[in-house]
Protein backbone atom coordinates (compact mmCIF):
# COMPACT_ATOMS: atom_id res chain seq x y z
CA UNK A 1 0.00 0.00 0.00
CA UNK A 2 1.06 3.30 -0.50
CA UNK A 3 -0.33 6.02 1.70
CA UNK A 4 -0.10 9.86 0.72
CA UNK A 5 -0.86 12.25 3.44
CA UNK A 6 -1.22 15.54 3.08
CA UNK A 7 -1.60 18.59 5.49
CA UNK A 8 -4.16 20.92 4.20
CA UNK A 9 -3.43 24.39 2.65
CA UNK A 10 -2.87 27.38 4.76
CA UNK A 11 -5.72 28.54 6.33
CA UNK A 12 -7.08 31.88 7.72
CA UNK A 13 -5.92 30.63 11.31
CA UNK A 14 -2.36 29.93 9.84
CA UNK A 15 -2.05 33.29 8.04
CA UNK A 16 -3.43 34.91 11.71
CA UNK A 17 -0.57 33.16 13.45
CA UNK A 18 -2.95 31.55 16.37
CA UNK A 19 -3.38 27.91 17.42
CA UNK A 20 -5.91 26.72 16.06
CA UNK A 21 -6.60 23.28 17.05
CA UNK A 22 -9.40 21.28 16.83
CA UNK A 23 -11.45 24.04 18.04
CA UNK A 24 -11.51 26.26 15.39
CA UNK A 25 -12.83 25.56 12.17
CA UNK A 26 -11.07 28.23 9.97
CA UNK A 27 -11.42 27.82 5.99
CA UNK A 28 -8.63 27.52 3.26
CA UNK A 29 -7.12 31.12 2.53
CA UNK A 30 -7.11 32.42 -0.82
CA UNK A 31 -3.55 31.36 -1.24
CA UNK A 32 -4.34 28.09 0.78
CA UNK A 33 -6.85 27.53 -2.22
CA UNK A 34 -4.28 27.67 -4.68
CA UNK A 35 -1.86 26.05 -2.77
CA UNK A 36 -4.41 23.15 -2.75
CA UNK A 37 -4.75 23.75 -6.88
CA UNK A 38 -0.77 23.32 -7.28
CA UNK A 39 -1.25 20.18 -5.67
CA UNK A 40 -4.25 18.68 -7.03
CA UNK A 41 -2.43 19.11 -10.46
CA UNK A 42 0.61 16.74 -9.14
CA UNK A 43 -1.84 13.74 -8.02
CA UNK A 44 -3.97 14.45 -11.32
CA UNK A 45 -2.49 11.28 -13.09
CA UNK A 46 -1.15 9.27 -9.98
CA UNK A 47 -3.41 6.01 -9.07
CA UNK A 48 -5.38 7.25 -6.11
CA UNK A 49 -7.96 4.69 -5.21
CA UNK A 50 -9.29 5.90 -1.72
CA UNK A 51 -9.68 9.77 -0.01
CA UNK A 52 -9.96 10.12 3.81
CA UNK A 53 -9.95 13.76 5.21
CA UNK A 54 -10.26 15.20 8.48
CA UNK A 55 -14.48 16.80 8.85
CA UNK A 56 -12.61 20.58 9.25
CA UNK A 57 -12.72 22.56 6.62
CA UNK A 58 -9.68 23.17 6.13
CA UNK A 59 -8.82 20.01 5.31
CA UNK A 60 -11.99 18.80 4.07
CA UNK A 61 -12.03 21.84 1.44
CA UNK A 62 -8.47 20.88 0.28
CA UNK A 63 -9.31 17.35 0.30
CA UNK A 64 -12.31 18.15 -2.43
CA UNK A 65 -10.01 20.19 -4.51
CA UNK A 66 -7.66 16.97 -4.65
CA UNK A 67 -10.11 14.49 -5.08
CA UNK A 68 -12.35 16.16 -8.08
CA UNK A 69 -9.54 14.34 -11.24
CA UNK A 70 -10.41 11.35 -9.67
CA UNK A 71 -14.03 11.33 -8.80
CA UNK A 72 -13.75 8.30 -5.90
CA UNK A 73 -15.80 10.57 -3.12
CA UNK A 74 -14.40 11.60 0.32
CA UNK A 75 -15.01 9.71 3.51
CA UNK A 76 -14.89 12.15 5.92
CA UNK A 77 -13.10 10.85 9.19
CA UNK A 78 -14.13 12.39 12.75
CA UNK A 79 -11.22 11.21 14.28
CA UNK A 80 -8.83 12.79 11.56
CA UNK A 81 -9.47 16.18 13.59
CA UNK A 82 -6.53 18.25 14.40
CA UNK A 83 -4.86 18.29 17.80
CA UNK A 84 -6.33 19.71 20.89
CA UNK A 85 -4.58 22.85 22.52
CA UNK A 86 -7.02 22.97 25.07
CA UNK A 87 -7.26 26.47 26.64
CA UNK A 88 -4.22 27.59 23.92
CA UNK A 89 -6.76 27.08 20.88
CA UNK A 90 -7.08 30.69 19.51
CA UNK A 91 -4.90 32.33 21.29
CA UNK A 92 -2.13 34.63 19.65
CA UNK A 93 1.26 33.82 19.44
CA UNK A 94 2.96 36.44 21.46
CA UNK A 95 6.09 36.03 23.91
CA UNK A 96 4.51 34.05 26.52
CA UNK A 97 2.47 31.48 24.09
CA UNK A 98 5.91 31.22 22.38
CA UNK A 99 6.99 30.01 25.65
CA UNK A 100 4.47 27.61 26.45
CA UNK A 101 4.80 25.80 23.39
CA UNK A 102 8.05 25.97 23.28
CA UNK A 103 8.48 24.32 26.80
CA UNK A 104 5.60 21.60 26.24
CA UNK A 105 7.50 20.60 23.27
CA UNK A 106 10.65 20.17 24.77
CA UNK A 107 8.95 17.86 27.70
CA UNK A 108 7.09 15.72 24.93
CA UNK A 109 10.85 15.06 23.17
CA UNK A 110 11.95 14.20 26.98
CA UNK A 111 9.37 11.58 26.38
CA UNK A 112 7.03 13.16 28.54
CA UNK A 113 3.97 12.18 25.55
CA UNK A 114 1.08 11.97 28.13
CA UNK A 115 1.21 15.60 28.76
CA UNK A 116 -1.35 17.63 27.07
CA UNK A 117 -1.86 21.63 27.22
CA UNK A 118 -4.36 22.58 30.01
CA UNK A 119 -8.02 21.14 29.24
CA UNK A 120 -5.86 19.55 25.63
CA UNK A 121 -5.15 16.21 24.82
CA UNK A 122 -2.02 14.56 24.98
CA UNK A 123 0.46 13.00 22.23
CA UNK A 124 -0.29 9.81 23.23
CA UNK A 125 -4.35 10.20 23.13
CA UNK A 126 -3.75 12.11 19.14
CA UNK A 127 -1.65 8.75 18.77
CA UNK A 128 -4.61 6.81 19.43
CA UNK A 129 -6.32 8.35 16.79
CA UNK A 130 -4.12 7.88 14.46
CA UNK A 131 -4.09 4.71 14.57
CA UNK A 132 -7.90 4.03 14.43
CA UNK A 133 -7.26 6.24 10.90
CA UNK A 134 -5.09 3.69 9.83
CA UNK A 135 -7.26 0.74 10.47
CA UNK A 136 -10.42 2.65 8.68
CA UNK A 137 -7.44 2.67 5.49
CA UNK A 138 -6.39 -1.54 6.37
CA UNK A 139 -10.58 -1.96 6.52
CA UNK A 140 -11.34 -0.65 3.21
CA UNK A 141 -8.72 -2.36 1.59
CA UNK A 142 -7.32 0.30 -0.24
CA UNK A 143 -3.71 0.27 -2.31
CA UNK A 144 -3.36 3.77 -2.78
CA UNK A 145 -4.93 6.11 -0.05
CA UNK A 146 -4.45 9.46 0.32
CA UNK A 147 -5.50 11.33 4.02
CA UNK A 148 -5.41 14.98 4.36
CA UNK A 149 -5.76 16.07 7.65
CA UNK A 150 -3.66 18.75 10.07
CA UNK A 151 0.20 19.67 10.86
CA UNK A 152 0.49 18.23 14.47
CA UNK A 153 -1.71 14.84 13.90
CA UNK A 154 -0.03 14.38 10.41
CA UNK A 155 3.02 14.52 13.09
CA UNK A 156 1.95 12.06 14.96
CA UNK A 157 0.27 9.37 11.97
CA UNK A 158 3.67 9.26 9.88
CA UNK A 159 5.56 8.85 13.35
CA UNK A 160 3.44 6.14 14.32
CA UNK A 161 3.28 4.68 10.73
CA UNK A 162 7.49 4.97 10.68
CA UNK A 163 7.33 2.50 13.97
CA UNK A 164 9.02 5.48 16.01
CA UNK A 165 8.21 6.83 19.79
CA UNK A 166 5.79 9.00 19.95
CA UNK A 167 8.50 11.54 21.55
CA UNK A 168 10.27 11.87 18.37
CA UNK A 169 6.97 13.37 16.19
CA UNK A 170 8.80 16.83 15.95
CA UNK A 171 11.56 15.45 13.52
CA UNK A 172 8.34 15.10 11.26
CA UNK A 173 7.78 18.35 9.61
CA UNK A 174 4.56 19.69 8.27
CA UNK A 175 4.09 22.31 5.87
CA UNK A 176 0.92 24.01 4.34
CA UNK A 177 -0.10 21.77 1.43
CA UNK A 178 2.82 19.43 2.16
CA UNK A 179 3.13 15.85 0.56
CA UNK A 180 4.14 13.05 2.45
CA UNK A 181 4.48 9.15 0.68
CA UNK A 182 5.26 5.88 2.45
CA UNK A 183 4.81 2.40 1.37
CA UNK A 184 3.30 -0.20 4.13
CA UNK A 185 2.24 -3.37 4.38
CA UNK A 186 -0.69 -3.02 7.18
CA UNK A 187 1.69 -4.56 9.64
CA UNK A 188 5.80 -3.64 9.92
CA UNK A 189 6.36 -0.03 10.15
CA UNK A 190 6.38 1.91 6.88
CA UNK A 191 9.00 2.94 4.53
CA UNK A 192 9.10 7.06 3.41
CA UNK A 193 9.51 7.31 0.27
CA UNK A 194 9.30 10.95 0.67
CA UNK A 195 8.60 13.64 3.52
CA UNK A 196 6.98 16.89 3.63
CA UNK A 197 7.85 17.65 0.03
CA UNK A 198 6.24 20.79 -1.36
CA UNK A 199 8.14 20.90 -4.83
CA UNK A 200 4.63 21.46 -6.21
CA UNK A 201 4.78 24.74 -4.78
CA UNK A 202 6.62 27.98 -6.24
CA UNK A 203 6.75 31.75 -4.98
CA UNK A 204 4.54 33.00 -2.88
CA UNK A 205 2.80 29.46 -2.57
CA UNK A 206 6.22 28.67 -1.12
CA UNK A 207 6.18 30.81 1.58
CA UNK A 208 5.63 30.04 5.45
CA UNK A 209 2.19 30.69 6.36
CA UNK A 210 2.74 33.01 9.39
CA UNK A 211 4.61 32.99 12.87
CA UNK A 212 3.17 29.90 13.63
CA UNK A 213 4.67 27.55 11.11
CA UNK A 214 8.26 29.05 11.91
CA UNK A 215 7.64 27.77 16.04
CA UNK A 216 6.39 24.81 14.61
CA UNK A 217 8.71 23.84 12.15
Amino acid sequence: MRIRIVRHGESEGNRASTLQGCRIDAPLSPKGRRQAEALSIRLACEEIDYVLSSPMRRALDTAKVLEAPHGIGIEIEPVAVEFDWGEWTGQPLDDEMERNVAGIRTRWKAGDVDLGPPRGESPVKAAERARRVLERILEKGARAPVIVAHGRFNRILITTLLGRDISRMDEVRQRNSSLSVLDWNGEDPATAQMIDDTSHLEGALAAPAGKIDSLLR
